[in-house]
């Protein structure tokens, strides 16, 4: 009988044990250790040899406010829309803009979205003339790299469709004639 309980202990003892051990294994660290990147971060950095996948910005990320209001500039006056407003173009740009926009800038584009109404600043009002008389590419780098308060949307939206977004803003949004 003692031999049949020193069993049951030794068996107890191992069937407790066996968590302890497993825990201590290396597999509960694989992803401890791993670059991150934050939703809002820009691309990690690649090997100059490394294959281009997908599409080319003409212009890279401003390193601060004055660069980006320069480059934003600059990209309204070499940028040109090479997508014409078209009922697919507009309508194109209206899924993207519930998609991707209306949160911070409201259905009407007037920067009161639910999400919108939490950041200070509030977001750009689309319908004024500020945002309506800017060039189509000035539009486009804002779109394409964020502004103050803003994410860019370089990786989320390709480049065709913020064409179309633009058009949307600003024939949907523009003031009546």
């Amino acid at each position: 009988m003692n031999s049949a309980r020193s069993q049951l202990l030794l068996r107890c003892f191992v069937m407790l044990a066996i968590p302890a051990v497993a825990w201590s294994l290396p597999w509960d660290k694989d992803m401890q250790n791993q670059p991150s990147v934050k939703a809002q971060e820009s691309v990690v950095e690649t090997n100059a040899d490394s294959v281009p996948i997908g599409e080319q910005e003409l212009f890279s990320a401003p390193d601060g406010l004055i660069e980006l209001v320069r480059a934003r500039l600059v990209a309204g006056q070499t940028l040109v829309n090479p997508v014409r407003k078209s009922p697919e173009s507009l309508e194109r740009g209206r899924q993207l803009y519930q998609v991707h926009c209306l949160v911070c800038h409201g259905a009407q584009g007037r920067g009161n979205g639910l999400v919108g109404q939490k950041f200070v600043p509030q977001p750009m009002d689309l319908t004024l003339d500020y945002v309506q008389l800017q060039p189509d590419g000035q539009l486009y780098y804002t779109i394409s790299h964020g502004s103050i308060a803003m994410p860019y949307y370089r990786q989320a939206i390709v480049a065709e469709d913020r064409w179309n977004v633009i058009n949307y803003v600003k024939e949907v949004m523009g003031p009546d004639e």
